[in-house]
């Protein structure tokens, strides 16, 4: 079944005019990206009132577009894939032992298996928190979503890796979109709505900074070492962008409805030293 489905989808790619359809890609990619930053600011001054989940969708349809038109450019070999080889060639020039070490060791963390722990961790905390399983599962499902859309993409798409002489760490799989990228992307930035869900719009601002600086990190080690073109990272911020929208906002969703049913459980409610009164199913704010 999936070699059929990623078979029927070279098809597809391949039987589209490459030259008609240039312009209306690059229209498609400017444009969703164009459509989530609109959205992400008007959320950011609307706050989480009754657009939230319009805003939600409008940021989601623009990050799934934007991915799509760079997915096709890149399997197209577009305009946008002529600064890959001068972007790598310019970090295979300025390595340093002093920074080589570091950079596998982030690359190492920031791979499948650091970031299902890492992801794991933060679930069972913030679950502790919410006492309730229900954060942990929207965490890590999130999270694996993310990678198995990675791992689709990247045989959809068949792009190579960099050639193996600009590798500090060999890698033959294909190559777009960088999971390590995808993987940061996804788990931090979720992490950062997760955490924040009831703190001040400063300090939720400040999160997502911290976790957007995070996945910025992971991405450039990738490039330095040589196993990813340009594209590949910005392929996976986006969908790892696309994949903590759409968790984010069931976050929400079920944090919105827990509120309301301790709000109208009384028995279920606790009195702190200060006189106010919170569901227990919600624990601390999250």
């Amino acid at each position: 079944m999936h070699t059929n489905l990623v078979g029927r989808a070279h098809e597809v790619v391949a039987d589209i005019p490459r030259g008609d359809a240039a312009t209306l890609d690059l229209v498609v990619l400017v444009g969703g990206a164009a459509l989530f930053l609109g959205a992400s600011v008007w959320r950011s001054i609307e706050g989480r009132g009754r657009a939230g989940s319009a805003l939600s969708a409008l940021q989601s349809t623009g990050l799934a577009a934007a991915f799509a038109a760079l997915a096709y450019q890149v399997r197209a070999g577009g305009l946008l894939t002529g600064v890959d080889p001068a972007i790598l060639g310019w970090f295979t020039a300025h390595r340093s032992d002093w920074v080589t070490g570091p950079a596998i060791a982030v690359t190492d963390a920031g791979g499948p298996a650091g970031t299902i722990i890492v992801a794991v961790v933060i679930g069972v905390v913030l679950s502790r928190r919410a006492r309730s399983p229900i954060p942990a599962l929207i965490l890590i499902g999130t999270v694996g979503a993310a990678a198995l859309a990675s791992t689709l993409t990247k045989s959809v798409v068949g792009r190579d890796r960099p050639p193996i002489v600009s590798q500090v760490l060999l890698e033959t799989d294909h190559s777009f979109p960088s999971g390590h990228a995808t993987g940061a992307m996804a788990l931090f930035m979720m992490a950062a709505v997760m955490f924040g869900h009831a703190l001040p719009s400063a300090r939720r601002a400040l999160l997502l900074v911290l976790a957007a600086a995070v996945t910025v990190v992971v991405s450039v080690t990738r490039l330095y070492l040589g196993e990813h073109w340009l594209t590949d990272v910005v392929g996976g911020i986006l969908l790892g962008g696309l994949a903590a929208v759409i968790g984010g906002a069931l976050y929400t969703s079920w944090m919105d409805r827990a509120r309301v049913r301790g709000a109208r459980s009384p028995d279920e409610n606790i009195t702190t030293d200060s006189g106010r009164r919170y569901p227990t199913t919600l624990g601390r704010a999250a």
